[in-house]
């Protein structure tokens, strides 16, 4: 079963600057025991930064493509002072058909979505085992020795570069990208009959504002994500994401403990509401990479908002 995971941002492109560069071989000094060119990848189970917790076997589900894996941590100064590098590398080559999947060694789930998220804007899926460094199965799987560390996976789940440098990272992947390696991997997205307008005009007419809520003037955001798998079906559909937006009109309720069991209320109400909406939809046009059909992680956001 072949799943691709995915995140799309569009940002500014940044430039890190440093006050020294250096000739010296990070790898000789940091990265001797890391895997060697060739080596399968190992499998991981990992904690998605939406909630779910996300298994990955390169051999068996593979990415169709080529895979950029990055061990860093929010609390790991040299892995602050890359991430504008590691984000410029990732809008560049996302689109070229390179995945990038990011792997927090963080134990604050707050801290570790609030700096991949908010403050450096990382491209592509953050996952985390959300335990110590040196606790990680990860750490011991990938014999990461330093923060940050970099692994480029091949279409066929081999490593091909592990490094400790960044620099040597971009490299490959313009090697790669003037050979023309990387555009037959690259992805095309999904899409819904019709086109995003018709998306916008299918959920125009087919979401219903919960009367529920809208008497006490709730609002909310929820994000709902599935699979679109080979043929365009819609599978494994779930909510990833609730939010509750802005403040609302309590009216007569004074209790504390009714507007808690209100807002519950609500937020059962708006998670069916957005996934009757999702099971309704038709079959997708589903997502393409190197010729062929391939099965993709996709998600579509429901505004209740009262007019």
């Amino acid at each position: 079963m072949k799943t691709t995971l995915f995140t799309i941002a569009l940002m500014a492109l940044s430039l890190t600057v440093y006050a020294q560069e250096t000739t010296e071989d990070l790898d000789a000094k940091y990265g001797t025991e890391l895997l060697k060119s060739g080596t399968p990848a190992p499998d991981f189970t990992l904690l998605h930064g939406l909630g779910n917790i996300t298994k990955f076997n390169f051999k068996q589900d593979g990415m169709g493509g080529y895979v950029v894996l990055d061990f860093w941590a929010s609390w790991c100064s040299d892995c602050r002072r890359e991430m504008p590098t590691v984000r410029a590398m990732s809008e560049k080559y996302f689109d070229k058909g390179v995945s990038f999947i990011g792997i927090s060694y963080d134990t604050d789930s707050v801290q570790w979505k609030k700096c991949a998220t908010e403050q450096y804007k990382l491209v592509g899926v953050q996952l985390s085992e959300l335990k110590k460094w040196k606790e990680t199965q990860t750490s011991k799987d990938y014999h990461i020795k330093w923060l940050p560390t970099m692994y480029l996976i091949n279409p066929d789940g081999t490593v091909n570069l592990a490094t400790v440098d960044s620099r040597k990272m971009e490299r490959r992947l313009a090697e790669l990208d003037s050979m023309g390696e990387l555009e037959k991997y690259k992805l095309s997205l999904p899409q819904f009959p019709g086109g995003v307008g018709s998306l916008v005009q299918f959920l125009r007419s087919n979401v219903k504002y919960p009367k529920a809520c809208q008497k006490v003037g709730i609002e909310a955001r929820v994000l709902v994500g599935f699979i679109v798998a080979e043929n365009g079906e819609l599978q494994n559909i779930r909510v990833e994401e609730y939010k509750q937006l802005g403040k609302f009109t309590a009216g007569k309720i004074t209790s504390l403990a009714l507007l808690k069991q209100k807002e519950q209320e609500c937020r059962r109400l708006f998670e069916q509401e957005a996934l009757r909406v999702t099971g309704k939809m038709a079959h997708w046009q589903p997502a393409r990479r190197n010729g062929k059909n391939v099965r993709v992680y996709f998600t579509v956001p429901f505004v209740f908002r009262l007019r």
